[in-house]
Formats: C-alpha cells, sequence, structure tokens
C-alpha cells in the first residue's frame, strides 16, 4: 500500500474517482455488493470499515477541535447501528 485515500461512510460509489486519483488502497463505511467488482477490475484494495465507525471518529474530532479553539463544550451520544 503506497497511497491510501478515506472517505467516511458510504463512499462505495466513489470506487472509480479513487483509482483515478491513483489511489492503491481505498478505505470507506460501505458500498453496495457490486462496487467490490468494479475496485477488483481497477486493482484497488478496499475496506468497508462500517458506516457508523467511519463516521464517528470525525464528527468527535470536530467536536474536540471547536473546544480546544472556542471553549464549546460537547457531549457524543454513541449509538452504534451495527452497520
Amino acid at each position: 500500500m503506497q497511497r491510501i485515500g478515506i472517505v467516511t461512510g458510504a463512499g462505495g460509489s466513489m470506487i472509480p474517482q479513487a483509482a483515478a486519483a491513483g489511489l492503491d488502497t481505498y478505505v470507506t463505511g460501505e458500498g453496495q455488493h457490486w462496487t467490490f467488482f468494479d475496485a477488483e477490475e481497477l486493482g484497488l484494495n478496499v475496506f468497508y470499515a462500517g458506516h457508523y465507525a467511519t463516521e464517528t471518529v470525525g464528527v468527535t474530532a470536530l467536536a474536540e477541535h471547536l473546544y480546544k479553539k472556542f471553549d464549546l463544550p460537547w457531549v457524543f451520544l454513541d449509538h452504534p447501528t451495527g452497520l
């Protein structure tokens, strides 16, 4: 793995764009079944890491950043969906 791209949530439909950008590995939350075959044909490694799991990292990082910059208190209500 040399060039890795990450799109949170449901980024499976962006596999052609990931390959066109020169990525060899692509991490996203979820994709439709056929997106696996797109990735295979394009020679792209793809990891479907879970929709919820990939989105919560960014949301909590943004909340922490806003807290540090503007002293905004925040609470993250974790409600895993299993997706």
